[in-house]
């Protein structure tokens, strides 16, 4: 069963989501959900305290997540990566990091859809790469655009966020397999963040993209518990990559793969089995109903989108009511936190990005707010 904690309790945690704006602010922002935790994982916490278990964390090679995702990956998406090839690292943000810095030289060009999760645009700069943007065009990719996009700006890698965020659209097989047939042919590393690849809706399939014939080889695939599970503080994520990639992966200093936590171990391996699989799938029923009450309120306001197909953040096109940047202008006048178009990329201006995972009684007040500051 999901269940939300009261608001007071929300504002007594001390993450980042509650903590930003004064009280008054209903956060609707960062990808965090309200939810109480997932009781497999409560479970392992309460009895890590129990025992004292706080110390360092076991080597990756001891850690049981490489064959606790391994096995995930079977059951929930025909996907059997050899959990040799599974290495554990704190967090997918930091993988990604780690791919452009193992798997490119500086200079090279790496490209993103966008709007993307800012962190995809920031980690290519960071690296000192060259940054090649590619829009999205209602969630769906041109590709003969991309095509010539990656030839005249000589593309090295494509950072690839399937499902996608913030539209949460999720590509369908032929799409992959056109990718796929670029990928190949202009020989791209592909590095695939999948976070989200638990929280399809409408039971839509999750394709992972090592799965497509002759991609295992220049596929890098990232994914954590963090999203799905809301454990995203417990620093625990895993990246799939098959020789060579892996050995240049894994010649990187040591501390970038092995600043996971005790708990976020303990959590992923909860997360990760029968018990876990049965509160996820009430999750994304409750999350499906979140999405559709949007739906339902979204009208009345003249806001456009459209639904997600996965994950629980609402891509709001704000251009036909708000004149002026929407998370501001909701945030002045609504008291509503979302996040700003604008960080997603040049495609995201008049868009905001809102968190549909908690309540519904929250949601309505978050969309009683925003209705009311459009009135």
């Amino acid at each position: 069963m999901i269940t939300t904690p009261p608001q007071a309790l929300l504002g007594a945690r001390i993450a980042r989501k509650w903590r930003r704006y004064p009280t008054d602010i209903i956060p609707a922002w960062i990808a965090d959900m309200d939810f109480a935790p997932a009781a497999p994982i409560a479970a392992t916490l309460l009895q890590a305290i129990a025992l004292g278990d706080l110390g360092y964390g076991p080597v990756a090679a001891d850690s049981g997540v490489p064959q606790a995702f391994a096995g995930w990956a079977a059951r929930r998406w025909g996907w059997s990566p050899d959990p040799a090839d599974v290495m554990l690292m704190p967090d997918v943000v930091g993988g990604i990091a780690n791919c452009i810095e193992a798997l490119t030289a500086t200079g090279d060009a790496v490209l993103v859809h966008t709007p993307a999760y800012p962190p995809l645009l920031n980690s290519v700069t960071i690296a000192g790469r060259r940054l090649v943007t590619h829009r999205l065009e209602t969630g769906a990719i041109d590709f003969t655009a991309l095509d010539a996009a990656i030839v005249e700006r000589r593309v090295r890698m494509l950072l690839l966020c399937h499902p996608h965020n913030p539209s949460g659209r999720v590509f369908t097989e032929d799409e992959l397999r056109a990718l796929a047939g670029i990928a190949e042919q202009r020989d791209l590393i592909i590095v695939s963040d999948e976070v989200h690849a638990d929280l399809t809706l409408d039971r839509r399939r999750h394709v992972p993209f090592a799965l497509l014939p002759g991609m295992a080889a220049r596929t890098v695939t990232l994914n954590s518990p963090s999203k799905a599970f809301n454990v995203a503080g417990l620093r625990a994520a895993v990246c799939v990559a098959e020789k060579p990639l892996r050995e240049r992966l894994m010649a990187l200093p040591s501390t970038r793969w092995n600043a996971f936590s005790t708990l976020g171990v303990r959590a992923a391996r909860a997360a990760w089995s029968d018990e876990g699989a049965i509160w996820l799938d009430e999750c994304v029923a409750h999350l499906t109903a979140m999405r559709d009450r949007i739906g339902e309120r979204l009208p009345k306001m003249r806001i456009d989108w459209t639904p997600p197909q996965a994950s629980y953040l609402a891509w709001l096109d704000c251009r036909a009511t708000v004149e002026e940047e929407p998370a501001a202008f909701f945030l002045r006048e609504a008291r509503v936190a979302l996040s700003p178009g604008l960080d997603f990329g040049a495609p995201g201006a008049g868009f905001a990005r809102l968190n549909f995972a908690t309540s519904i009684e929250l949601l309505d007040e978050i969309l009683d707010r925003m209705e009311g500051a459009l009135a």
